[in-house]
């Protein structure tokens, strides 16, 4: 259960208070500086007045200063000027243009006119005259700018200022400036409408070159597919091709119905189309319709004379022979009709029967419809072959329309470039003839000068110089007490251990300055000359100690601390007071503490509380023993116990991070509610961090204006290198904000200290170590 406690504990709160949580924020943080400032008030004010100081006594040393400048009209103001630019002749056809075609970007034109180039070319002329003159004075100055700042007060006029200490070199600095931006403004319209036209005579060949392209392209498909307008093409083909289908389909339902009466009129003769004619032709033979009425004859003759006579009578036999010399006769002439193929036309007994005019008119309207369905068939087949091929047609068609399309199009883009580049070509050559400056010198270039002409000086003002002198001192004098403190390396107040260390500050103990002057008191501070401070009882002081003791015991409330180490960075930060209060603080809560003393390089604990050290925590490391024994309940506050460090053996301190120390520190603290560690010093020994491994944290006390901030933090950075559990911050000898409380109204702690006080002049007791204090 303790080691499980221990390690939850190691794991802190996610959710703390903020004020026990308030690690330096993220940025800039301004709040240390001005505490600095506050601390060094009179070296910032010193080193800011002296500062302040110089700067005014190097005022009144200036040399006299003269300025001059001129101002440039840089586009027309009236219509008379704009109509008589040469943009509004080329660019306008002759009526008012329009302002943009003037205007100008103005933080660009004055980049231009500043910079390196140009001020060289200046430079360079002023020389002449001026040998020492330099580019850096000419740019330091100048100045160039447009006269105006909002949109009701910006003007087309650019201002122009030279200051120097030379009226002459002035003057002629802004005679030779005026001449450059005039002679500018000309040649960089020349400059630029030749390029211009060089580079609209650059790209005429190419755009030449592809309209030829273009044109021999749009040539070639005109010529393989006989195109002149393919809107119109395309329009008439789909229309063609509509009508085929429109026409197939036609045919198509006549020979259906065709087929139909055929089928009908086919099955009413039983006569198939060539059968039909042969039929119509027997029944239509005139010798063979008289050979059938004389074989009717005959027949019928033969009818009337069986019935008077036998088969074999001569009459009967005459008739026979007549009627088959008539058969005879009628197959002679109906091969003779019939021709070739009168077997197969005859083998229908339909054919060589008489056909009346009912079947005769049935037999044409069937020959006639068999000869249209074939020329519908025909007509058929020929309407599909040439839908084929219209639709073929029809579906290449898209793709060379696009073609041409795209072709006429790139052929239309470059014709208008080609024209655009060609128009603009003779624009910029009529502005090219064009010898007027454009920018017009609307105020000369000159200095003030007197009534008699002799150049006037500039007015000086320090303000500037004293402005600058404020400025600067303030800046010398922050960063001069920032180095101070800097090199003097502590924490002024409880509030640069808040900025500085991101652990929560749990406990501030302040220092009170009113020693009470008894001779017991005297004599603890004889016997102790190198302790600077005095806790005296006063309820500040008391009360520091519960809200630390409250904020360790609520703030880390799940699981409860039942262990902890005090430690600092150095010696001679107080942590063994802190510890023995903070003990008798929870024993009076009504906590069973237990006060060990683990500063086995120098015990003091024993010293303060009057308790013999013969035995302790080095017997308990030593020796297999019962720590019962070794425990001795204080006289002064009770539930306080205190397990002094004993007679150490040179190998004592190394058994502080032995498994008998962690069985130790185990078994302590199951029998008491808290147990407080008094260790050394972090950064001398190792032995805090040994200890601090089997307790459930550290309290890591900083003393103000003691402790050096450089040991703390590489304290801390120990503590995060090897993972300890880190509780929080006591601030240490904190100037006291409250008045002590009377004398009566005593703490516990109190009697305790006029203990420790009574044994300090008690000779028996060795002299204390004020550096592990």
């Amino acid at each position: 259960m303790v080691k499980d406690s221990r390690a939850l504990l190691q794991q802190l709160p996610s959710e703390e208070p903020e004020e026990f949580n308030a690690p330096p924020s993220k940025g800039l943080n301004l709040r240390p500086f001005l505490r600095t400032f506050q601390r060094q008030a009179w070296l910032v004010t010193g080193v800011a007045g002296v500062v302040m100081f110089a700067a005014m006594l190097s005022g009144g040393k200036q040399p006299p200063t003269y300025e001059g400048g001129f101002r440039l009209l840089v586009e027309p103001v009236t219509s008379e000027a704009k109509m008589s630019e040469p943009t509004t002749l080329t660019r306008s056809g002759g009526g008012l243009p329009d302002d943009r075609i003037f205007s100008l970007d103005y933080p660009t034109q004055l980049e231009i006119l500043q910079s390196p180039a140009m001020l060289s070319a200046i430079a360079e002329q002023v020389q002449t005259q001026h040998p020492k003159f330099s580019l850096n004075k000419l740019k330091k100055g100048l100045i160039v700018q447009r006269i105006g700042q909002d949109s009701f007060t910006k003007t087309k006029i650019i201002e122009v200022k030279y200051t120097g200490e030379n009226a002459k070199e002035v003057d002629f600095v802004l005679q030779k400036t005026a001449e450059k931006y005039l002679k500018y403004s000309l040649d960089e319209r020349k400059t630029r409408i030749s390029e211009g036209i060089k580079f609209i005579e650059d790209q005429m060949p190419e755009l030449q070159n592809r309209v030829n392209q273009f044109q021999g392209q749009l040539q070639v498909l005109q010529q393989r597919y006989t195109l002149i307008d393919p809107k119109a093409q395309g329009t008439e083909l789909f229309e063609q091709v509509r009508r085929i289908r429109d026409a197939q389909l036609e045919a198509k339902r006549q020979l259906q119905e065709l087929k139909i009466l055929y089928a009908t009129i086919q099955k009413q003769l039983e006569l198939t189309p060539d059968q039909a004619m042969a039929a119509s032709a027997l029944s239509e033979d005139p010798n063979r319709v008289a050979l059938l009425q004389k074989l009717q004859e005959v027949e019928n003759q033969i009818a009337t004379e069986t019935v008077r006579f036998t088969s074999n009578s001569p009459n009967i036999q005459a008739l026979q022979e007549k009627r088959q010399n008539l058969l005879a006769l009628m197959n002679q002439e109906t091969q003779r009709i019939l021709g070739r193929n009168a077997t197969s036309k005859a083998s229908n007994p339909q054919v060589l029967s008489f056909q009346n005019k009912v079947r005769v008119q049935l037999i044409e309207e069937l020959v006639k419809t068999a000869n249209q369905i074939q020329v519908l068939e025909v007509r058929d087949r020929a309407l599909a072959e040439t839908r084929n091929a219209f639709e073929r047609q029809a579906q290449q068609f898209p793709i060379i329309a696009r073609q041409y399309n795209d072709i006429d199009r790139k052929l239309d883009i470059t014709n208008q470039t080609l024209n655009q580049l060609l128009a603009q070509r003779e624009t910029l050559r009529v502005e090219a003839a064009q010898k007027n400056v454009p920018w017009e010198l609307i105020s000369e270039p000159q200095i003030e000068r007197d009534t008699a002409g002799n150049p006037v000086a500039a007015p000086q003002s320090n303000k500037k110089q004293l402005m600058m002198g404020v400025g600067g001192g303030l800046v010398l004098g922050l960063l001069a007490a920032i180095l101070l403190e800097k090199l003097r390396n502590m924490f002024y107040t409880e509030e640069d251990i808040k900025d500085a260390i991101e652990l929560p500050l749990l406990g501030v103990i302040p220092l009170d300055k009113k020693k009470e002057k008894t001779r017991w008191s005297m004599a603890l501070l004889k016997r102790m000359p190198k302790i600077q401070d005095s806790h005296e009882n006063t309820s500040a002081f008391e009360e520091a100690f519960d809200s630390l003791y409250a904020n360790v015991r609520f703030l880390y409330s799940a699981p409860p601390v039942r262990s902890l180490a005090v430690c600092s960075a150095l010696a001679g930060d107080g942590k063994s007071k802190i510890a023995l209060h903070l003990a008798c603080a929870a024993a009076q809560a009504g906590q069973r503490v237990l006060l060990v003393d683990a500063n086995l390089r120098s015990p003091q604990l024993h010293l303060w509380l009057d308790l013999p050290n013969h035995r302790g925590l080095c017997d308990l490391l030593n020796h297999k023993l019962s720590p019962n024994v070794f425990i001795e309940r204080s006289q002064q506050t009770e539930n306080l116990f205190v397990l002094t460090a004993g007679q150490p053996l040179p190998d004592s301190a190394k058994q502080l991070g032995s498994p008998g120390m962690q069985h130790l520190t185990d078994e302590l603290q199951s029998n008491f509610d808290l147990v407080i560690y008094d260790t050394p010093n972090l950064l001398t020994f190792m032995d805090a961090s040994f200890i601090a491994t089997h307790t459930d944290g550290i309290l890591l006390v900083v003393g103000i204006q003691h402790t050096k901030k450089s040991a703390v933090m590489q304290a801390i950075s120990q503590l995060n290198t090897f993972r300890l559990p880190t509780l929080g911050v006591v601030a240490n000898y904190s100037k006291p904000k409250s008045a002590p409380v009377s004398s009566n109204d005593q703490h516990p702690t109190s009697r305790l200290r006029e203990k420790l006080a009574f044994n300090a002049n008690n000779p028996s007791h060795p002299e204390m170590n004020s550096k592990s204090i």
